[in-house]
């Protein structure tokens, strides 16, 4: 009874943020063909195509967000009314897997609304993320069944990592003072921004390019092999998951 009332309570939390999330991105799709119509009639649009793109990475970018801010109210709470670490951890994976899954088919539903939009107009061109990464056999929605379940479950698995990626984040940031969450926010900052871009450019950009490499061989960019991006997705999921499992245990409850 209890893990069944953790698990409900933090998919509670998402669901408020979920529905306007989603309310934003069909305004916006909705707002294309009547901005297009508009530059048009009054000649304001600069490009002739309007290029949508990435509104299937605005899903990650927002669950990444919810991880990041899932974690300190609700281990405070179940820790307060006799749940578990563990109880907490697997209904935590019941939340990600049901947030990733329904987000997964609401970007299917936008891809399809938005291929529906672009149809409307010469000067609208939409493309999903597997599109850009992938080229060709997600050019259309005529890849046919095995292309489908394909892209739906590459956008799952994609999900599942951000989502978990933001909550290792947060347990991580749940067990530091507050000098230890600067420094580390501020080491990332200068490792990121400014360390590294440096020793690139002193290598000639072979960091960056060894960065590429690594990042089209993981994901079989150039092999155009989208099981390889998943397989890579699920075994770097699992590493995260399997730190914030460690992270948790060791978590004290702080007031």
């Amino acid at each position: 009874m209890k893990s069944n009332a953790i698990y409900k309570f933090q998919l509670a939390e998402h669901k408020k943020s979920t529905a306007i999330f989603c309310l934003v991105i069909l305004v916006i799709l909705a707002f294309i063909p009547i901005y297009n119509e508009l530059s048009l009639i009054f000649q304001f649009q600069n490009s002739s195509t309007i290029y949508i793109s990435g509104l299937d990475i605005a899903p990650a970018v927002f669950l990444f967000i919810c991880g990041l801010s899932a974690f300190k109210d609700n281990f405070r709470m179940a820790l307060q009314n006799g749940i578990s670490r563990k109880s907490l951890f697997v209904n935590r994976i019941y939340v990600v897997l049901t947030l990733a899954v329904a987000m997964a088919l609401f970007d299917q539903i936008v891809m399809i609304l938005g291929k529906a939009v672009a149809s409307l107009s010469a000067n609208i061109n939409y493309s999903g993320i597997l599109e850009q990464i992938y080229g060709s056999q997600f050019t259309t929605q005529s890849g046919g069944f095995l292309t489908g379940f394909e892209s739906f479950l590459f956008l799952i698995i994609l999900f599942i990592t951000f989502l978990s990626l933001g909550y290792l984040i947060a347990v991580g940031l749940y067990r530091l003072d507050k000098k230890q969450k600067v420094a580390c926010i501020v080491g990332f900052y200068m490792v990121a921004f400014v360390i590294f871009p440096l020793i690139d450019m002193f290598m000639a950009s072979q960091l960056s390019t060894i960065l590429y490499q690594f990042l089209d061989f993981v994901m079989g960019i150039s092999a155009q092999n989208p099981l390889i991006g998943i397989f890579s997705l699920v075994i770097f999921s699992l590493i995260l998951n399997g730190l914030t499992w460690l992270f948790i245990g060791k978590a004290e409850v702080k007031n």
